[in-house]
């Protein structure tokens, strides 16, 4: 028997990780998607997990875009496209499929956020349906409209109008494990409509049935027992930074780069801590809780999705550091930030950002970060509260942002990184 929830949601769309992070994509010019059809097996490469996706659009769909990766791939399959709608543009479909260890329920379906349906004030409108099927499996379907004139607070002016369709297909993992596991089918369809003079006029390329039924489709259940297959049990993945800098070597350096005039003593209980410490920071004016980040080398080649190095832009002529107390902005979408991000000597990359307080929100961020070209960097950052538990003591900090840069910025973080990495 079924059962259906309705639930007001705020979440945007978003891709999977694997299709975030996928290194290229492969253009696949104009082909009719009934053309893809015909799979009898689970699609183990690009080509055949995009035929899949394809097969399964209206016949005489025009693709103008697809890229993705089998099971053979990898561990994570996905495929998407850009399929031709009603505009003569595109509208982005996707899929993937992924399996998951322990107990699948506590995540699955429509969360609960407490949300209404209807429009908020940030012009977002969303709406989740969770269906429990008659064999135990949870079926989520979230629609959403985000539309803004660029008029809002923290907006950059520009329009924007976009909408889109979500679709979770979540159930048990192969009974033949020994360990709780569960599986996944994520579909979703996205359409920005920005300057499109009549939005209302546009169809989906999949309504919400046929989404539905995409979803459900047998070839996504072949696909994640392949994976089973080809991988065996799904474990937890478990990540150790290749770097092991205990916190007192992490506070030393702080102190041998701390200015004059700024007293500093340790903060937090936990003296094991490794790549991370915090401390306190006082110039007379009342003490700052300031912690320090610090992580190893780890691939940047693109084999695992990342492009080279960290991706910032470039800032032009930027090979010192700049003035960061607030003089620069950043257009950025988080309201009240502001960034800049330059390139110093030897092609580590420096961001340095500020997040004043406001009436709304008095507490304030001062933060620096390194990125190294080998993946290693560290982070430095500051707050205006002397404790999390506390209010803010003081609107500023001890420390400027331009001394966090110079602090940040030091040979000496990336000479404690290179003697501690294993």
């Amino acid at each position: 028997m079924s059962t259906t929830v309705k639930r007001g949601w705020r979440r945007r769309a978003a891709l999977t990780a694997a299709i975030a992070t996928v290194a290229a994509a492969t253009t696949m010019g104009a082909a009719s998607a009934s053309a893809a059809s015909g799979q009898d097996r689970a699609p183990g490469t690009e080509q055949e997990i995009v035929a899949a996706l394809t097969g399964l659009l209206p016949e005489g769909t025009e693709i103008a875009e697809a890229y993705g990766q089998g099971y053979l791939d990898s561990e994570y399959p996905f495929a998407s496209v850009e399929a031709g709608d009603s505009t003569g543009g595109t509208t982005t479909v996707d899929v993937s499929v992924g399996r998951s260890v322990g107990d699948w329920t506590e995540w699955a379906g429509c969360p609960d956020d407490g949300g209404e349906d209807g429009a908020g004030e940030d012009g977002y409108v969303s709406d989740c349906t969770e269906t429990e099927l008659s064999d135990g499996r949870l079926l989520s379907v979230s629609t959403w409209e985000y539309e803004t004139d660029g008029s809002g607070e923290d907006e950059d002016g520009e329009p924007f109008h976009a909408i889109g369709w979500d679709v979770w297909l979540e159930g048990p993992g192969s009974a033949e494990f020994d360990a709780e596991t569960g599986r996944s089918v994520y579909m979703s369809q996205f359409k920005e409509l920005t300057g499109s003079a009549d939005a209302d006029a546009y169809v989906p390329v999949l309504d919400e049935q046929q989404l539905t039924e995409a979803v459900q489709a047998p070839v996504w259940q072949e696909l994640l027992a392949a994976l089973d297959a080809e991988y065996g049990e799904p474990v937890e993945e478990e990540w150790e930074d290749s770097a092991q800098i205990p916190a007192a070597e992490l506070r030393a350096a702080f102190r041998s780069l701390a200015p004059e005039g700024i007293e500093v003593t340790d903060a937090g209980n936990d003296a094991d801590d490794i790549n991370y410490a915090e401390l306190l920071t006082d110039d007379g004016d009342g003490a700052a809780l300031l912690s320090i980040s610090a992580w190893g080398p780890w691939d940047t080649s693109g084999e695992d999705g990342f492009e080279d190095g960290v991706g910032f832009e470039d800032v032009a002529g930027s090979e010192d550091i700049e003035s960061f107390d607030g003089s620069v902005g950043f257009d950025g979408e988080e309201g009240g930030v502001e960034c800049v991000d330059s390139v110093l000597e030897g092609g580590a990359e420096l961001s340095v950002c500020s997040a004043a307080p406001t009436d709304e929100d008095p507490v304030g961020l001062w933060w620096a970060a390194v990125y190294y070209p080998d993946g290693s960097g560290v982070d430095i950052t500051q707050t205006n509260l002397a404790d999390w538990e506390d209010a803010p003591v003081r609107a500023d900090a001890p420390l400027t942002a331009d001394q966090l840069a110079e602090i940040a910025a030091d040979g000496v973080w990336a000479d404690l990184i290179a003697q501690y990495t294993v």
